[in-house]
């Protein structure tokens, strides 16, 4: 549309040059070479004046105005990502949890055992973020509680068998490991993978909740945040000698992480997507991301949070899945 605008804008200043000229080499009439002037401009003002009407100028001032619009909200959303990445990075937590099963004997609940006798220690990592200055932190629910959904620990609950807390900790970046009373978590009452617990944190940004509709983000790209699942995960971002002083240091996944938050290696992996598609309980994007991410943050082209990382689809790799939080 604007090429063609130009082009036909173009067209009546040529010819209307050209009429000009042709006018000034005419001979003069009876009438005066004024009047001849006059005249043959007026011709060609009619004859030409189909090029281009005062409603195609305003349709190409309109254009010219929205790309305007764009270019201004692309240069907007690149600050706004660039200072998501900046600030917002030290607002996601690594999220530590470990939980056993137990058993009701006499009205008592008794841990049960390996085959070895040891107690029965189930681990996991997941992420979290801040939304509130009370502390509160943004999760899934199978992170919150991670016997939901669990298809290996599903059996044994059907059994009989109760789950609890042994150790619930999240790590900020440049924090140290702080507990979680696991009385402080709260589940979506919708059997939705969404979940929010409390910590005493401090110094920790609080991050933008988006109160958009996700679908018309539709197209647009995202960012995850979040930590990659297992102790080689975590360890293969840290620096070689930071890792053999940790390492050193270290009796269990536990001092692990106080040994890395103590060196400031615990920091969320970020990696970028497109919104796919939206629905009222899934966002789709083909942003990359692992098992342990779950629990993240999802943010929109504006740099506020629009979902929370949950899956992957592991038979397709171009699409993984969050939860919108509106």
């Amino acid at each position: 549309m604007i090429v063609s605008c130009f082009a036909s804008l173009l067209t009546v200043l040529l010819t209307l040059t050209a009429c000009v000229q042709s006018g000034a080499k005419t001979p003069a009439t009876s009438h005066g070479p004024a009047n001849d002037l006059r005249t043959q401009l007026e011709a060609c003002r009619k004859a030409h004046e189909r090029l281009v009407s005062n409603n195609e100028v305003e349709i190409l001032r309109a254009e010219l105005h929205r790309y305007a619009g764009l270019a201004d909200q692309d240069a907007r959303r690149q600050a706004a990502m660039q200072r998501a990445m900046n600030e917002f990075t030290r607002g996601v937590c690594l999220i530590h949890g470990k939980f056993t099963l137990n058993e009701r004997r006499e009205q008592k609940l008794v841990p049960v055992t390996n085959s070895d006798g040891s107690p029965l220690e189930l681990e996991y990592l997941g992420s979290g973020f801040l939304v509130s200055e009370s502390g509160d932190i943004l999760t899934n629910r199978h992170i919150a509680q991670p016997w939901w959904n669990n298809e290996t620990v599903a059996p044994l609950l059907q059994r009989g068998l109760e789950p609890s807390f042994i150790l619930l900790t999240v790590t900020f970046p440049l924090q140290k490991p702080i507990s979680i009373d696991p009385a402080t978590i709260r589940v979506s009452e919708d059997d939705v993978d969404l979940a929010v617990f409390r910590a005493s944190v401090h110094g920790a940004p609080i991050l933008p909740l988006s109160d958009r509709n996700p679908k018309e983000l539709r197209g647009q790209k995202l960012m995850l945040m979040g930590y990659p699942t297992g102790l080689s995960a975590l360890l293969a971002r840290a620096e070689p000698d930071i890792v053999s002083d940790a390492m050193a240091e270290a009796q269990d996944l536990s001092t692990l992480i106080g040994a890395l938050s103590k060196r400031h290696a615990i920091t969320p992996v970020i990696t970028h997507g497109t919104l796919n598609d939206a629905t009222a309980n899934k966002l789709i994007y083909d942003a990359v991301t692992t098992s342990g991410r779950s629990g993240g943050p999802v943010f929109g082209p504006d740099g506020d949070v629009i979902g929370v990382n949950f899956a992957i689809l592991r038979e397709f790799q171009g699409s993984n899945f969050g939860v919108p939080i509106r």
